[in-house]
């Protein structure tokens, strides 16, 4: 239990020392039409709804979207590949889990976080993803993404709709 604490200590000294070579190695400049979707989220239960409504307003193939489902806990009835937990960070920010490092080996056009908590692991997860465009709510911090929307977690639909909006506008759909 001590060692989970000065672990979570080490990544928080090693994200905040090294957050300005993060970000400019994260930046992958890409004008390219949006193709590829990886979506991190903390809440399974609303993957099919979320799903349902990418797929309606940006248009993409269900083959086109990855997932990525944050848990505080492992849960033994978690056996899904999607979910990513602390245990799959090893000290100093490193990446652990294989099914992690090989999604960062992917490029994605756009990222979509739907957190409802601004979590380290995922910050560190986001600045170590080749992405072109990343959208996330507006509570979120902002250095880490190019489109934050101001609206209400629950309302996905408006969040969804705003992001078609300036996807649209910056000829990325």
């Amino acid at each position: 239990m001590i060692f989970t604490g000065i672990k979570r200590k080490s990544n928080q000294i090693f994200f905040n020392k090294r957050l300005p070579k993060l970000l400019k190695k994260s930046s992958v400049a890409s004008s390219q039409k949006i193709k590829k979707v990886l979506i991190i989220s903390d809440d399974y239960l609303k993957k099919e709804s979320i799903q349902n409504n990418i797929l309606e307003k940006l248009k993409i193939s269900k083959n086109d979207i990855e997932w990525l489902f944050f848990s505080q806990k492992h849960n033994k009835e978690q056996i899904s590949e999607d979910i990513y937990t602390p245990k799959d960070f090893g000290w100093y920010g490193n990446i652990k889990s294989e099914k992690l490092k090989q999604l960062l080996t992917n490029k994605y056009d756009l990222l979509i976080n739907y957190n409802k908590v601004d979590y380290l692991y995922t910050n560190l997860l986001i600045l170590q993803c080749k992405v072109g465009f990343r959208a996330g709510f507006s509570y979120l911090d902002n250095r880490f993404y190019d489109l934050l929307v101001k609206c209400e977690l629950d309302n996905l639909e408006l969040f969804n709709s705003e992001l078609k909006k300036y996807l649209i506008i910056l000829n990325k759909i």
